[in-house]
């Protein structure tokens, strides 16, 4: 079927050129550079030449939701060349560049055809999105003219989820910071930011009925909050927002104990208490102004993980609530029961529940198969076990995903992953042996976590690792050597720098003398 469909789609590549090779307001000329994508494109046709734009070329999309990209792409195309298009209302005799949505593609798949005309086809405004990161990685400029090399793409992701997450509660960025870390994650094709908002440290979150909640000066508004899902939708990727809970919840305790702390709060002031019912109903109202905001995203993320149960059974209102329920004596099992409920509420809103691994496979209390598991230490719950038990996964492998200061991976390292592969650098861990599984479309994509880094290294650290990851998770087998990898990476990388203005790099050195430390 693949080679039936190259036959047709080369057959299709040389009558288009036929057919508009006679257009005036572009011209061709031999190519004698070499095409450098990251992701690498599914399948790719390419000739010995390019066409170079005039300065009367426009841009041009029929659909009105389109707009927004093309305003977006002539930006960005101005940093990279400093030349100007124009974005035509019309398609005309000048329309050079069009931008199609297709129905009949899949979502996140398009097709791109430059020739005399650059045709850019795809199956939804994020499929079109993508497809402008591939033109911007081809662009080039000569005597004062934009350039393309001649040549027809199909391309689709085989991971479902590619994701990047910040911390911003361990160490605050501004919102100027977080677009950038937005844009590089669209240009490398990543179509989710997972934004960890909370945590000990700080609570980075407004809220208009618990407003005590938020960290003075590492707040954002709410008007900061919608600015960035604005723009991350403008350039297809779709945050995720995260409160962290029932553990790493210091703030929560710290501003409102008569909500959410337990009696012995000294001991253990990091729990919210889960056998309060006003925790409820605070936890439904931060979540649902949150949704109020990041609307586009099917998933919400409650943390889950880590949480420190000392002291919580001595609770009387917990101990009341574990009656009421009949949960038993188990702390455990009001721990998974809090899942479930909470889960409740998120899907209230319309949204998926995400968690870190956190609980247990034991347990009296169902854990719902509708939730997705972010692995990553592979202590509680195995990646194979919850597989086998029918969660959905998502890879967070902490070597050699995370990317926490000095406890960082090469390129290397991270391209010679693959996305059904755990790790770990903790002697204690379950994954200091690999785990390997074998190829399951439970497992829906990886994602790379940058933990406790400060605002002035996360891009140095990541523009090298987040191209490495996503590479393995477009393409899940791979297509070329690390060399011919890290050539296309040099092209890229330069290009990124002049998109978000910024070009620091770090020394992608590995530490392998850390020590633990938690999440």
């Amino acid at each position: 079927m693949r080679h039936i469909f190259l036959k047709q789609f080369a057959l299709l590549f040389i009558v288009v050129t036929i057919l508009i090779s006679c257009k005036e307001s572009t011209e061709i000329k031999p190519f004698s550079g070499s095409v450098e994508i990251l992701p690498l494109p599914k399948e790719i046709i390419e000739t010995p030449n390019q066409v170079f734009l005039s300065a009367e070329s426009e841009i041009y999309a029929p659909n009105t939701e389109v707009k927004p990209l093309l305003k977006i792409f002539k930006e960005e195309i101005h940093d990279l060349t400093k030349i100007d298009l124009k974005i035509s209302k019309e398609k005309n005799s000048n329309t050079d560049i069009l931008f199609d949505i297709d129905t009949k593609l899949a979502k996140e798949e398009y097709r791109l055809t430059i020739n005399n005309v650059i045709a850019v086809t795809g199956g939804s405004y994020q499929a079109l999105a993508m497809a402008r990161t591939t033109l911007l990685q081809l662009a080039t400029v000569q005597d004062g003219l934009l350039g393309f090399p001649v040549l027809a793409i199909k391309d689709y992701p085989d991971a479902n989820y590619r994701g990047l997450m910040i911390d911003l509660a361990r160490a605050w960025h501004p919102v100027a910071s977080v677009k950038k870390f937005i844009q590089m994650a669209s240009f490398y094709k990543s179509n989710y930011v997972h934004l960890h908002f909370t945590d000990y440290q700080s609570y980075t979150l407004p809220s208009k009925e618990y407003s005590k909640l938020s960290t003075p000066e590492k707040t954002y508004s709410f008007e900061e909050l919608e600015e960035l899902e604005a723009y991350s939708q403008a350039r297809g990727v779709t945050i995720i927002p995260e409160i962290d809970i029932p553990g790493h919840s210091s703030p929560f305790v710290k501003k409102y104990p008569e909500i959410f702390a337990i009696k012995d709060v000294e001991k253990n002031p990091w729990i919210i208490n889960m056998g309060n019912e006003k925790t409820y109903e605070a936890i439904d109202v931060l979540i649902r102004e949150l949704t109020s905001v990041f609307k586009a995203s099917p998933y919400f993320h409650i943390g889950g993980d880590e949480a420190i149960f000392n002291e919580v059974t001595n609770d009387p209102k917990v101990q009341a609530y574990m009656k009421e329920h009949e949960l038993g004596e188990d702390v455990h099992e009001l721990y998974r029961h809090f899942i479930v409920r909470v889960n409740k509420i998120v899907k209230k809103y319309g949204k998926q529940m995400c968690v870190w691994e956190g609980f247990k496979r034991e347990g009296t209390i169902e854990i719902p198969k509708d939730i997705i598991v972010f692995e990553f230490e592979t202590n509680k719950y195995l990646p194979n076990h919850l597989v086998e038990d029918g969660y959905t996964v998502v890879n967070t492998s902490w070597k050699p995903l995370y990317v926490v200061n000095q406890k960082k991976w090469e390129p290397k390292t991270i391209y010679n992953w693959n996305m059904w592969r755990w790790e770990n650098w903790f002697s204690k861990a379950p994954s200091i042996v690999p785990i390997q599984l074998e190829k399951t479309p439970l497992v829906i994509g990886a994602q790379m976590c940058s933990w406790e880094q400060q605002d002035k290294v996360e891009i140095p650290s990541l523009r090298r690792r987040l191209p490495a990851l996503n590479e393995r998770i477009w393409n899940t087998s791979k297509k070329v050597s690390y060399e011919v990898f890290m050539k296309h990476l040099d092209s890229t990388d330069e290009k990124l720098s002049l998109l978000i203005k910024d070009s620091k790099q770090d020394s992608l050195l590995l530490n392998h003398n850390f020590k633990e430390e938690k999440k």
